[in-house]
């Protein structure tokens, strides 16, 4: 859930940056696959300590609440909208003991 979330964060922001640089194209939002065929990828790494996340998503909030301050319009519904993501996962979905553990 909370990574859904983050890459739907990311999808976002890079496309308002690409839109406030003039650069916006219709595949700015998409993600793009290597072509060809390649190496099947080991198994993936390990994730990370639980605290690590939180601790994470707690610098992206606060940094976030801090960035809504300076912005205005799309920009700053964008940004608080993050924040309140960020905050909602480490202090509800990623508790000890919580829906996701």
């Amino acid at each position: 859930m909370v990574a859904t979330q983050r890459a739907a964060h990311a999808r976002a922001l890079s496309t308002e940056i690409a839109r406030a640089a003039g650069k916006i194209t219709a595949s700015s939002s998409e993600t793009t696959t290597p072509s060809g065929t390649a190496e099947p990828a080991g198994p993936p790494p390990p994730p990370p300590p639980v605290s690590d996340v939180i601790d994470a998503l707690r610098v992206s909030a606060e940094n976030a609440s801090r960035l809504v301050a300076t912005s205005s319009g799309y920009r700053a519904g964008l940004l608080a909208s993050i924040a309140a993501s960020c905050t909602a996962s480490y202090t509800v979905a990623l508790v000890p003991g919580g829906p996701s553990i």
